[in-house]
């Protein structure tokens, strides 16, 4: 912005649509997370005065529904099959790559934005599946939070591979180290760090939906 408050970005003139407004909110997300979007940093990215941005999108609140549902269109659901269970994966699975390519989803939905309509197409489709294999309401219910709950659990941990990391003890002195108070964790952090990777986060999957149809009649 100048001193006069106008916006320093070229192409003013342009009208604004909304599809602009998602394009420029999408790539600031991208390049700052959500800390970097604000009203005033999209009119900036524009080109246009914020005034212009709010003729399109009332608040912040508003703005971020719709970059979340321009993001989770990607969201596919497969075609029914004869195995549930490789159904439930493949939808999940899909889910799980589109929020890993797109950090900020995963802040979003842990902050209370309401689910769109392709996030509720899939809770639809994992649900109708599991009562299609015979769970009662109850156990569809419990496995979808426990689906959710892992999705979101391992994109989170994942952002940050050394979060499981004990700190490394320093010497006090070169003569008097300090002692360990993790050996355990120490030892087998990198195990956890493996198994948490990107690579079987399907296998772990796949292991909590089995556990969870074999107590199904």
């Amino acid at each position: 912005m100048t001193s006069a408050g106008t916006p320093t970005r070229a192409h003013t003139t342009q009208p604004l649509t909304r599809a602009h407004i998602v394009a420029a909110g999408l790539r600031l997300l991208e390049r700052h997370g959500t800390a970097g979007l604000s009203m005033r940093k999209l009119a900036n990215e524009l080109g246009k005065a914020p005034a212009a941005v709010y003729r399109h999108v009332s608040d912040k609140r508003e703005l971020m529904t719709l970059l979340f549902d321009e993001v989770s269109h990607q969201f596919t659901i497969p075609a029914p099959g004869d195995n549930p269970r490789n159904d439930i994966i493949k939808a999940v699975e899909n889910a799980h790559r589109v929020m890993k390519e797109h950090p900020w989803t995963v802040t979003l939905i842990l902050d209370g934005t309401p689910p769109t309509p392709h996030i509720l197409r899939l809770s639809q489709f994992i649900l109708d599946t599991m009562i299609r294999k015979g769970m009662t309401d109850t156990q569809a219910a419990h496995l979808h939070t426990a689906i959710w709950q892992y999705t979101l659990g391992h994109l989170l941990m994942t952002q940050n591979n050394k979060w499981h990391q004990p700190p490394h003890p320093h010497p006090r002195t070169k003569t008097t180290p300090t002692p360990n108070p993790y050996p355990t964790l120490q030892r087998i952090a990198p195990l956890i760090n493996h198994i948490t990777h990107h690579n079987h986060f399907t296998t772990n999957l796949a292991t909590l939906i089995d556990k969870a149809f074999a107590l199904t009649p």
